[in-house]
């Protein structure tokens, strides 16, 4: 909420670091002469309400700093391993397999930050997706495929893990192309372009059109299952990714 009056104030910003800047609007704190009050009563009644404010934003940043505390102490007390975080992708835990995959990635040197890296984004490229944000999922899992594919790997479980992935991007693409309303000379095909993305609008933003479901061996399969769906045939499916990974094979990786 705004104040306004004639009173000839200046702001200040408080000098909170980087990571709270990114999450809130600096605070800004009001300083006003006294004399610039006509009575003790209404100058009290300023600085009360500016107390208020300034408890409030900060037990809001005491609340972020409590969290982040929190969770920094649990990465030094060995939980956000990187067992850890393949455990929540296969459990399509991809919120907390982001935050543990964060972790790691802070303090992690290359080549395996660059990996780690890329899993993550791989994460956050699937919360997007079951979160209906299909644009955020393209783009969030074809940087991190880039990034797989730049540790040159040719065979264990990350070259695994990189070809599910280039899988399930891919079924993406010829999904969103498939729904796409277009004539034949508009729709083109996807090719990561800037322009190619922009031919398919919104990407049904918002809408369900990605479902999962087993198959007779229990494999989990992405579906394509839009809510208005016009094809007459057996849905399109993809296999979720797995990551096969462990500890030993990240400490392995010397590849750069």
């Amino acid at each position: 909420m705004a104040i306004s009056s004639g009173f000839p104030f200046t702001s200040i910003t408080l000098p909170f670091s980087p990571s709270f800047l990114l999450q809130s609007s600096p605070l800004k704190l009001l300083t006003v002469p006294s004399t610039t009050f006509s009575s003790q009563t209404q100058a009290r009644k300023f600085y009360e309400e500016s107390y208020q404010l300034r408890v409030f934003y900060s037990s809001r940043l005491q609340y972020r700093f409590s969290r982040r505390h929190s969770f920094h102490s649990d990465d030094q007390d060995g939980e956000c391993s990187f067992d850890g975080a393949a455990f929540l992708f296969n459990n399509r835990d991809y919120h907390r397999c982001h935050d543990f995959l964060e972790a790691l990635w802070n303090k992690a040197e290359e080549p395996r930050r660059t990996l780690i890296h890329g899993i993550l984004q791989c994460a956050v490229g699937f919360h997007h997706l079951f979160n209906k944000n299909h644009r955020g999922a393209m783009m969030e899992l074809g940087e991190g495929l880039c990034k797989l594919r730049k540790m040159n790997f040719e065979s264990g479980p990350f070259h695994q893990f990189e070809q599910e992935i280039a899988a399930v991007l891919d079924f993406i693409y010829q999904t969103q192309i498939e729904l796409a309303a277009c004539s034949d000379d508009y729709c083109l095909t996807m090719d990561g372009s800037e322009r190619s993305y922009q031919l398919l609008g919104g990407f049904a933003a918002g809408k369900h059109l990605y479902g999962l479901e087993n198959d007779q061996n229990d494999v989990l399969y992405i579906v394509f299952c839009p809510e208005e769906s016009y094809i007459d045939r057996e849905a399109a499916k993809v296999k979720v990714p797995t990551l096969h990974a462990t500890e030993e094979h990240l400490m392995a990786c010397t590849c750069g």
